[in-house]
């Protein structure tokens, strides 16, 4: 491996990321939200409750807030950041001709993503120490604590992500939709992982523990497990509780746990430069006979004859129409919200078609979202009649028009009883996934941040509905 091609990748992808608008405000948004973190002395709501109870806030309480809220909540933020921002479209015609190696170039890149997350960690690190001089006595004031707590818990998983990135830029078919739902069974998965593996001590427990919060939590208050990260209501008069965070984070094993994900991470690259798939186009695969059948026929030749269609005749019909037949695609995405059309017929909608339904339109929408807002095509659609503001519309309309094909079945046998409450959930849901994909497609110019988005609420909509959540 050339520490020259290293070098050289990691001062190229840093000068791009200085160039990014994204980068400044992710660096800007950091220390802000740092604020809406830390629940102060006296507090009635926080972030992180324990026994349903505030902490007792202090320094290493503070530190071991912030790290805890990065590494579990905000973890996929950053994989969004690192998968849409401006380094996502790489000059791999040159650099897969080049005699640099695969390798060499993967720890450059890596480097680079660590820095730029670093940075935001050290943001937030200094919005910490600020936020303990407003909210502590100054003589409880301890800088040392903040830094070590908040970095020993969010280091590790947010360098994992910068390495998750990179692997799954490796591989062909993990380039698209794929990687985004591998990173969401990564991520859910540490989380299910750490919570399965109780609050059992000792290095092998911890190194189940990737978000890192565990033992400062559980070994701060006698071992207890009754904790809620991500914001909790707590009873009118009780009294905040104290926590001893640094036994948690001097306990057997936890620092040689935190020390070893970042060991894993920094191996990630080397994979990820050997296994490194080239862009080029492979050979043709023979298509399977019986996929004939879904292949589309030969155009009909134009009759300039022929009178304007009737939809021509209303343009806003017309456009919510072409919206949708974009939207579903090709004949494969046609048969697959035919078969959730099928099946709400035979399973119940809330538990099983819903859920399914959303998921489809979840990357058909996304997809199409990301496409349409590319700015190559917005110039181009600017000059059409019709103003992207009225396209926009039509895709929302169109993604809820799909929704509610997908849920006619099961909301026919719900009519027939008298009752429309599928009618309505079809509809909100395929309104709430339409505004989010091209919402978050027009400011993110991509796919992938509307993607992640919908596929963690698709989770949250999945349990909402009493299915397993796996």
């Amino acid at each position: 491996m050339s520490l020259a091609v290293v070098r050289s990748s990691l001062t190229t992808s840093l000068a791009r990321y200085g160039r990014s608008m994204g980068l400044w405000i992710l660096l800007l948004v950091a220390p802000v939200g740092a604020r809406f973190m830390i629940a102060a002395r006296g507090a009635d709501a926080s972030l992180i409750a324990v026994d349903n109870r505030v902490p007792w806030l202090t320094s290493p309480v503070l530190g071991v807030t912030l790290g805890v809220v990065i590494a579990t909540l905000l973890l996929p933020v950053a994989f969004i950041y690192l998968r849409s921002n401006v380094t996502r479209r790489q000059p791999w015609q040159v650099e897969e001709v080049s005699p640099a190696g695969r390798v060499a170039i993967a720890y450059g890149r890596w480097l680079a993503d660590v820095a730029v997350l670093a940075a935001v960690l050290a943001a937030t690190t200094a919005a910490g120490c600020l936020l303990a001089v407003l909210l502590l006595p100054l003589n409880e004031v301890d800088p040392a604590s903040i830094i070590l707590t908040l970095w020993v818990i969010a280091a590790p998983p947010v360098a994992m992500v910068a390495s998750l990135r990179l692997l799954f830029d490796a591989r062909r078919w993990t380039r698209g939709p794929m990687g985004e739902v591998l990173f969401f069974v990564f991520w859910m998965g540490s989380l299910v992982l750490v919570m399965a593996g109780g609050q059992a001590g000792g290095y092998a427990a911890n190194m189940t523990d990737l978000p890192g919060f565990m033992s400062p939590i559980s070994y701060g208050q006698g071992g207890t497990d009754s904790f809620i990260i991500g914001g909790a209501e707590i009873p009118p008069g009780s009294l905040p509780i104290g926590l001893d965070v640094m036994s948690g984070i001097m306990a057997d094993g936890y620092l040689a746990a935190r020390v070893s994900w970042l060991g894993i991470a920094a191996l990630v690259p080397l994979l990820a430069g050997l296994i490194y798939a080239p862009h080029a186009a492979g050979k043709t695969r023979k298509t399977a006979a019986w996929l004939k059948i879904l292949e589309p026929g030969r155009a009909r030749p134009a009759d300039p004859s022929a009178k304007p269609a009737r939809s021509g005749m209303l343009p806003g019909v017309a456009l919510v129409v072409a919206e949708a037949r974009l939207m579903a695609g090709n004949r494969r995405s046609l048969l697959a919200m035919t078969l959730v059309a099928a099946a709400g017929l035979f399973a119940p909608y809330s538990t099983v078609a819903g859920p399914a339904a959303m998921l489809l339109l979840v990357f058909t929408a996304t997809a199409h979202a990301g496409r349409s807002e590319q700015k190559g095509l917005l110039a181009l659609t600017t000059t059409a009649a019709l103003s992207p503001a009225a396209r926009r519309i039509a895709f929302v309309l169109a993604g809820t028009a799909l929704a509610l094909v997908m849920a006619a079945p099961s909301a026919t046998r719900e009519l027939i009883a008298g009752e429309t409450q599928i009618l309505l959930e079809a509809a909100a849901v395929g309104a709430a996934t339409s505004v989010t994909a091209i919402t978050l497609g027009a400011l993110t110019r991509s796919a992938t941040a509307p993607r992640l988005v919908l596929l963690i609420a698709w989770y949250f909509y999945l349990n909402w509905g009493g299915a397993p959540a796996g």
